[in-house]
């Protein structure tokens, strides 16, 4: 589904923000510094980032900036498990000391996807000094509200489709999660479509299924359940990506077809189910069923 006309795409301005992000094509041998062992320039990695941000101030829509902070983060993953903190004590603070509004635009873009508290306190701080904001800080501070949460299923329980979509300021844009529960729950793929097609979505769903000869049952969520869902499903896909070494994005964080990256998407989806209803039952142990 998320290679069909369904899919949702960064825009054309988006695409070239998320391009300033993306790493180039990997040689051999590869050169990333987990792989060659030479530490990276944080400081120069900042730099790169803020130097990459006039097209995020070019931007329209909110989701074209986050696009742009889910993509870095996810692209950081490739980096191990040093780079939160790093990300907290040196990345952050260096953008920061940019004092430019191509930083600011950073770091309300990285504080909109859950980077940390270090960039909202630096984003105002910024903003404190007289900086300019963007033109979609505004809309990116209005509430997220969830829409249409939906679970299908197919008879054997072998894969469910988790649906969600969000509003925010008159913008829709909707997820499908595909979990896989003969691989741990875990989710297989995620497709971000916009919510004006969220009919035909939800045809298609049905439709793949009468072909596969499959039975689909449907039930509609509540927010806190739909988190508990799509959490215990990212969080096995996150496991067995750390399991199979650390998880990497594409080298393309949008593909040929400008369909974005799994890692990015997760990034994304993460930020959105933080503003659902603590889940009233704890995280499920992996690779448990229910």
């Amino acid at each position: 589904m998320s290679r069909r006309r369904k899919g949702a795409k960064p825009s054309q301005s988006g695409q070239r923000v998320l391009r300033t992000v993306q790493p180039a094509a990997p040689e051999e041998p590869c050169d990333c510094p987990n792989c060659s062992g030479v530490e990276l320039d944080l400081e120069d990695l900042a730099n790169t980032l803020v130097g990459g941000a006039g097209e995020l101030l070019k931007v329209e829509d909110p989701l074209d900036a986050e696009f742009f902070a889910a993509g870095f983060l996810a692209i950081g993953a490739m980096a191990g498990e040093t780079f939160d903190e790093a990300l907290q004590e040196d990345i952050l603070p260096a953008v920061a000391r940019h004092e430019s509004p191509e930083a600011l635009a950073v770091l309300l873009a990285l504080d909109a996807v859950g980077a940390g508290p270090v960039a909202g306190g630096a984003a105002l701080s910024l903003e404190g000094a007289g900086l300019a904001l963007p033109s979609w800080a505004g809309e990116l501070r209005e509430p997220v509200r969830l829409g249409q949460s939906l679970r299908f299923a197919d008879s054997d329980g072998e894969a469910s489709m988790l649906v969600c979509t969000f509003e925010r300021a008159g913008r829709g844009h909707g997820f499908v999660v595909h979990a896989d529960h003969t691989d741990c729950d875990a989710a297989a793929e995620i497709a971000l479509f916009p919510t004006e097609v969220l009919d035909e979505v939800l045809e298609e769903i049905q439709s793949d299924a009468r072909h596969a000869g499959l039975t689909v049952t449907s039930e509609v969520l509540d927010p806190a359940e739909l988190r508990w869902q799509v959490e215990r499903a990212l969080d096995a896909r996150e496991v067995h990506d750390l399991e199979d070494g650390d998880p990497e994005p594409s080298s393309d964080i949008v593909d040929d077809e400008d369909v974005p990256d799994y890692h990015l998407l997760a990034v994304l989806l993460r930020a959105r189910i933080r503003t659902l209803p603590e889940p009233t039952r704890p995280p499920a142990p992996h690779g448990s069923t229910g």
